[in-house]
This record gives structure tokens, C-alpha cells and sequence, in this order.
């Protein structure tokens, strides 16, 4: 399931309309709880319908169906839909994608990391994410897009990258870096310990958020019995 806060597309097959929400939490096996749903800014009221969810986060899409089971706006404006029976997740990217903050050697020729080390104004950069085909490095100065380039690195497992190439296959530009992902070119050396560092990585954060989600749900469970209780003195 999408992480707490994620924006929703919350869709009425019938009706054509299109609305938006964030998830708040929810109790497996019985309901999504959402914000408020609004349209062109406006809040919306729905009544017990059929939707159809979709959500986006760190390159995975994810998608479901579901029925409206209530809408409260007192105490608080919640939306709560059945849990879906099936959730279809998509992933937008070949290989996982690892967060990082790296710092990284580059040129666009080989280079001696052990010398460049030892230089004040050696061409430096830092890679914020790495995966087993490229990576995303933020640097101050100007590259052009599809040309070569040679990095090298340390990773945090100990293993070291030397000289592996990539050309530049986009550009993200502002006042004052510039973040180019590189795609790595399949002969170069150093690959095999980069991958063997990213599949350990996956590992380690998928075991943290699986954590991380086991603890939600304990107080998603026990928010959802407070709203319970709250509900039945009402009615």
C-alpha cells in the first residue's frame, strides 16, 4: 500500500468525475481512510459508489477499486472506502532505486581517483540515488546531455566504483546545481560491486519499511476503534 500522505486520484467510472484526496491510513482487510476528496478545489460529498484509486510513489503506480462505506466531516472529514480486494502495483522503473548522498569523482575521460582525491579543484559531484543501470548526481557545473562520462566512488559497503562510464541522458537545472541522470554502459568495469551494494540496499530498506508499516498499522487499528466508538454514541 502507498505510504501515509500519498495523493490519490479518486475516479467515479459513472459519472466522469475526477477527484483528489491523500491517504490518512488504513486497517488491511477493512478500510482506507482518506481526506476529504475535492474537485477544481471544492470539497465533495460522495455517496455509497464505486470508485477507482490510483496512486504514485518512488516510481511505482498503484491501482484498486473500491465502494464509498462512509463520508464524515464531523469531528473530522474523513472518507473511508473498502479495503480493495485486489491492489495492482506497477513499477515505473526497470531496477530499484536506491536514495543515497554520495560523493563521486567525474570527467569525460578516465580519470585516477587516488590522484583527483588528493586535488582541491578535482571535478566533484554527489550521487542522491543508484540504481544497477544509473544513477542521479547533483553537481554545480554544466555538463551536456548524451555525452560520456567517467565516475568514481566509494560505497558505503567498503567496495569502491573506478571509472565506470555512463552518458548523461537528462538534465535538471536551477540557480545552483544541476542534476543529471547517467545511465550506466553495460561493459564498464566496477558494475558487479555497484550491484551487489544495491541489491544488499534493497534488502535493508524493504526489511525498514516493512517495520515501519507493522507499527502504523497498530495505531491505524486503534484509531479506527476510537472513531468506531465515537459513531456508535452517536447514533
Amino acid at each position: 500500500m502507498l505510504p501515509v500522505g500519498s495523493l490519490i486520484l479518486l475516479v467515479d467510472p459513472i459519472n466522469k468525475l475526477r477527484m483528489k484526496s491523500r491517504l490518512i491510513g488504513w486497517d488491511e482487510g477493512a478500510c482506507l481512510m482518506l481526506e476529504q476528496p475535492t474537485r477544481g478545489g471544492s470539497s465533495v460529498q460522495l455517496t455509497k459508489i464505486s470508485l477507482i484509486g490510483r496512486g504514485m510513489y518512488e516510481g511505482r503506480v498503484w491501482g484498486f477499486k473500491s465502494n464509498v462505506l462512509l463520508q464524515m466531516v464531523q469531528p473530522f472529514r474523513i472518507l473511508f472506502l473498502a479495503y480493495p480486494e485486489q491492489i495492482e502495483e506497477l513499477s515505473l522503473r526497470k531496477t530499484e532505486r536506491i536514495q543515497v548522498n554520495l560523493d563521486v569523482f567525474l570527467s569525460a575521460r578516465k580519470h585516477d581517483s587516488q590522484e583527483l582525491n588528493s586535488k582541491n579543484d578535482a571535478s566533484k559531484g554527489i550521487v542522491i540515488n543508484i540504481s544497477n543501470i544509473g544513477c542521479s548526481i547533483s553537481c554545480p557545473f554544466w555538463l551536456e546531455v548524451d555525452m560520456p562520462i567517467f565516475i568514481s566512488c566509494e560505497l558505503p559497503n567498503g567496495m569502491t566504483v573506478e571509472n565506470a562510464m555512463g552518458f548523461l541522458r537528462n538534465v535538471t537545472r536551477d540557480q545552483n546545481e544541476n542534476v543529471y541522470g547517467v545511465q550506466f554502459v553495460e561493459r564498464s568495469g566496477s558494475l558487479e560491486g555497484l550491484r551487489e551494494f544495491v541489491i544488499l540496499a534493497v534488502k535493508i530498506v524493504s526489511r525498514g519499511e516493512l517495520e515501519k508499516i507493522l507499527v502504523f498499522r497498530f495505531y491505524v487499528v486503534l484509531f479506527s476503534y476510537a472513531l468506531i466508538a465515537i459513531l456508535r454514541g452517536r447514533i
